[in-house]
Parts: C-alpha cells; structure tokens; sequence
C-alpha cells in the first residue's frame, strides 16, 4: 500500500515502514506528524482519499550535500561562487489510513 502525500508545497510518494526526505519541519526528533493523503492505492485499486491520514515519525534533521553556485560576467573581471547545503526533515512512515 502506498500514498502519495502533500508536504512543504511539494508531493512525495510514502509507503509504510520506509523512510522519507521532507524539506524542514518544525517538528523535534521523536515527534509524531500527520499528513492529508492526496491519493492511497492498495495493489493497484483507488482508495478514496476523503479521510485518509498518514501518520509518521520524525527519525532526524538532516542536511543535502553542498551545491556550488558559481556566478560570472564575461569581460568584466566578475566572479563568485556561492555554496547551499538544503536543510531536511526525515520522517518514517508508522501508518496510511
């Protein structure tokens, strides 16, 4: 059984005892979170969404490896690099339904 789920504007596919990449919550480690599922199928059948709720709970804050911005204006002696490291959230999925 899988679901797909709607969290920090973004949609994510979640089964049951897997672990999911959430950009950051509020949440501390050990917290509960719910979601609204948008869509839940069970072996291929759609299940209605009207009430459906995932359950899940928070394992750790974690951080994406660093991404390198690198800006440059040709023939004017112009460059900077900048790097980003994305803050996330890891949730495992404890029950849909």
């Amino acid at each position: 059984m899988y679901a797909i789920i709607e969290a920090s504007g973004k949609q994510y596919k979640v089964e049951e005892g897997k672990t999911v990449k959430i950009d950051k919550l509020s949440q501390k480690i050990g917290d509960t979170v719910e979601f609204k599922s948008i869509f839940t199928s069970d072996k291929g059948k759609k299940i209605s969404t009207d009430s459906t709720k995932v359950i899940g709970k928070v394992v750790g804050n974690i951080k994406d490896k660093k991404i390198i911005v690198f800006k440059k204006r040709p023939k004017k002696g112009y460059k900077k690099t900048i790097g980003h490291r994305q803050n996330y959230t890891e949730v495992e999925i404890t029950k849909i339904g």
